[in-house]
Protein backbone atom coordinates (compact mmCIF):
# COMPACT_ATOMS: atom_id res chain seq x y z
CA UNK A 1 0.00 0.00 0.00
CA UNK A 2 1.27 3.45 -1.05
CA UNK A 3 1.63 6.04 1.54
CA UNK A 4 -0.87 8.05 -0.35
CA UNK A 5 -3.81 5.28 0.33
CA UNK A 6 -2.80 4.59 3.75
CA UNK A 7 -2.90 8.62 4.71
CA UNK A 8 -6.69 8.70 2.96
CA UNK A 9 -7.35 5.22 4.45
CA UNK A 10 -6.91 6.81 7.82
CA UNK A 11 -9.49 9.15 7.17
CA UNK A 12 -12.22 5.96 7.61
CA UNK A 13 -10.52 5.84 11.31
CA UNK A 14 -11.20 9.53 11.73
CA UNK A 15 -14.75 9.19 10.77
CA UNK A 16 -15.35 5.62 13.29
CA UNK A 17 -14.05 7.86 16.02
CA UNK A 18 -16.07 10.80 15.22
CA UNK A 19 -19.35 9.09 14.90
CA UNK A 20 -18.76 6.17 17.18
CA UNK A 21 -15.86 5.23 19.55
CA UNK A 22 -15.52 9.03 20.84
CA UNK A 23 -19.10 9.43 21.49
CA UNK A 24 -19.12 6.27 24.14
CA UNK A 25 -18.18 8.63 26.86
CA UNK A 26 -18.82 12.01 26.23
CA UNK A 27 -21.36 13.22 28.33
CA UNK A 28 -21.63 16.21 26.18
CA UNK A 29 -22.23 14.98 22.85
CA UNK A 30 -23.22 11.06 22.92
CA UNK A 31 -23.63 9.01 19.87
CA UNK A 32 -27.77 9.42 20.75
CA UNK A 33 -27.16 13.50 20.17
CA UNK A 34 -25.25 12.70 17.23
CA UNK A 35 -28.84 10.45 15.77
CA UNK A 36 -31.40 13.42 17.22
CA UNK A 37 -28.85 15.65 15.10
CA UNK A 38 -28.54 13.75 12.02
CA UNK A 39 -32.49 12.68 11.83
CA UNK A 40 -33.88 15.87 13.05
CA UNK A 41 -31.40 17.27 9.75
CA UNK A 42 -30.07 19.69 12.76
CA UNK A 43 -26.64 18.96 11.59
CA UNK A 44 -25.89 17.57 7.88
CA UNK A 45 -23.13 15.25 6.33
CA UNK A 46 -22.20 18.63 4.47
CA UNK A 47 -21.88 20.64 7.32
CA UNK A 48 -19.24 18.31 9.00
CA UNK A 49 -17.30 18.22 5.58
CA UNK A 50 -17.12 21.74 5.49
CA UNK A 51 -16.25 22.47 9.13
CA UNK A 52 -13.29 19.60 8.07
CA UNK A 53 -12.06 21.01 5.32
CA UNK A 54 -11.46 23.95 7.43
CA UNK A 55 -10.06 22.84 10.29
CA UNK A 56 -7.63 20.24 7.46
CA UNK A 57 -6.40 23.54 5.25
CA UNK A 58 -5.93 25.14 8.40
CA UNK A 59 -3.89 22.48 10.11
CA UNK A 60 -2.15 21.99 6.18
CA UNK A 61 -0.59 25.14 6.14
CA UNK A 62 1.24 24.79 10.10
Amino acid sequence: MSKKEYALNVVEDLVANYLFYDRKEDEDLSRDDMEQLKSSGELTIQEVVDRFKEALEKGWDV
